[in-house]
């Protein structure tokens, strides 16, 4: 309680619940795809198959593990990092990396026209980070933490 006898916001508070389940959705993304990046790069070293490239502009997995790390890797750390620091760009961070997640995938299937069983669960992350980031910010002028 506060001097004035109000409650002050505990990390028990439904706003701080939800702030660190989109820290932690995010962090799942972005430790994903430094594994995922990192196993593309190393030479496909997490054994995609190779004839998924068939019918796209690239020969190799380095340049699809390069941008995974460029469209969600780093927007996911910087959003996390937003929203731990409670930075101003919090909200407009977790939103834009929310949309890269979903990006990826549509892209994914756009590109390569193959269904790997992680997709739609990374798809639906995408979203839980998009709604999470919603809920978070509601009731403030979406610029202040």
């Amino acid at each position: 309680m506060t001097a004035s006898g109000e409650r002050s916001p505990t990390a028990s508070s439904p706003t701080q619940l939800t702030r660190w389940a989109l820290v932690g959705v995010e962090l799942f993304l972005a430790v994903g795809a430094v594994y995922g990046s990192i196993g593309l790069i190393a030479g496909n070293a997490i054994d995609i198959p190779d004839d998924w490239l068939t019918g796209t502009p690239f020969s190799s997995w380095v340049l699809p593990g390069i941008f995974l790390l460029l469209v969600v890797a780093a927007p996911m750390t910087v959003a996390a990092t937003g929203e731990v620091r409670r930075q101003r760009w919090a909200y407009a961070a977790s939103v834009l990396a929310g949309a890269a997640q979903i990006g990826w995938i549509v892209a994914q299937w756009v590109i390569m026209q193959r269904f790997f069983f992680l997709q739609p669960a990374m798809l639906t992350a995408g979203a839980v980070v998009l709604l999470l980031a919603i809920a978070t910010h509601k009731g403030t002028s979406r610029t202040h933490p």
